[in-house]
């Protein structure tokens, strides 16, 4: 078995399609799916200055606390405000309407504010535009409302202005609300496209059982022709290809893993010891499907890495590895055909990570590596039925 387990990892490695799709693939995917994402994250809420146009119609000094706000909001390098200020409401509502302005200030006679914004151009879920219109709506309200109470105080309790503390309430805020953390990290979107790539690598690595299992099969290679003449038991020559297949696939998996994590610096929840073993689980998996789709009766050889590479990328779609619109689908197939997703190995093993980014409990990690157990075992013992009953006329 040790020879079988030798001579299995060099051929497997001698193979140019294990080392560029099983090994090289999931690294130059990683890059460019690296480069892509580059900083979408800090980017994706930023506001940017929001332009605005301004009508002044107050009469006298009636606008000018109005003024000062806009100067201090659109001043320094984080301004928040791009004022365009024009004689006319025609003027202004024509920037509106261009879209050079998204929020129309008209002050009237007493420099009391109002707003229009444009109308989001049939905007479809939230969009920046509408982040930035509410933003607009706010900050006009919490002028008005500071205003109101400032007069409030002047017409009722004029004295009350002599206290500094009074003075500066008027600009103070107030939060009302906590910041918790309901995961166990903090979420960013993109690191589950690095999820379902391990997925995806994984199901890659079937490739190495493939091959594993077809030099042990003697009406495939001449190399499995002499080993049925050894007089090695078919047994110990599967187990040996099979232990061979998953150290190398594992291997694989940890270097795709290794640069993700800690060349390119995607965040896994700091839980590294359990995703070694997911992927340890993984590639066993990798390993008994490549195994299964290599003993299929009656198919010639080169057409079974077709139908693994076949599976593999299709698998991949309904674990959202080829975009925003993939990973929508995939959620939408966990939502409302959770047994879909159950069955996709492929998903499971993007769910192993995702479980100990997103939640402090390790229950959904253990439960998702129970299945894909089972997945695993229903392959291999599939495998090993169709093994044992190949029969051979001559060699």
């Amino acid at each position: 078995m040790w020879n079988t387990f030798k001579y299995t990892m060099l051929s497997i490695l001698r193979e140019r399609s294990v080392i560029v799709w099983v090994i090289l693939f999931p690294l130059i995917l990683a890059t460019l799916f690296n480069a892509m994402f580059s900083g979408v994250e800090e980017t994706a809420y930023d506001l940017g200055e929001i332009p605005v146009a301004i009508v002044d119609n107050s009469e006298g000094d009636a606008g000018s606390a109005f003024d000062q706000t806009v100067e201090a909001l659109s001043d320094g390098d984080d301004a928040l405000l791009a004022p365009t200020r024009v004689d006319t409401h025609d003027e202004a509502f024509a920037l509106l309407k261009s879209g050079d302005a998204i929020g129309l200030v008209t002050l009237d006679a007493d420099g009391w504010p109002s707003l229009e914004t444009s109308p989001g151009n049939g905007d479809v879920g939230l969009s920046m535009e509408q982040i930035k219109r509410t933003v607009l709506a706010d900050l006009v309200d919490d002028f008005c409302r500071s205003r109101e109470a400032a007069e409030d105080i002047i017409a009722n309790n004029p004295m009350a202005l002599a206290n500094p503390d009074v003075i500066e309430s008027f600009s103070a805020r107030t939060d009302y609300t906590t910041s918790l953390a309901i995961t166990h990290s903090k979420t960013q979107e993109s690191v589950r496209y690095f999820y379902a790539l391990l997925g995806f690598a994984a199901f890659m690595a079937a490739m190495v059982g493939l091959n594993a299992v077809g030099n042990i099969q003697p009406n495939i290679s001449p190399l499995g022709a002499r080993r049925a003449l050894s007089g090695t038991s078919r047994v110990r020559m599967l187990t040996g290809a099979i232990a061979a297949s998953w150290v190398v696939s594992f291997a694989a998996l940890l270097l795709a893993f290794a640069y993700i994590r800690f060349v390119l610096g995607v965040e896994f929840g700091g839980r590294e010891p359990l995703c070694v073993l997911a992927l340890g689980v993984a590639a066993f998996m990798a390993t008994a499907f490549g195994a299964l789709i290599g003993a299929l009766p009656s198919i010639p050889f080169p057409a079974k890495g077709g139908i693994l590479t076949g599976i593999t990328c299709l698998l991949s779609l309904f674990a959202g590895l080829y975009g925003t619109p993939a990973m929508n689908l995939a959620d939408q197939v966990a939502r409302e055909a959770p047994w879909a997703a159950t069955i996709n190995p492929v998903k499971q093993v993007t769910d192993l990570f995702y479980s100990l980014y997103v939640y402090t409990d390790l229950g959904p990690f253990f439960q998702t590596l129970g299945v894909l157990a089972i997945i695993t075992a229903l392959f291999a013992l599939v495998a090993a039925l169709l093994m044992r009953r190949q029969r051979y006329a001559s060699l």
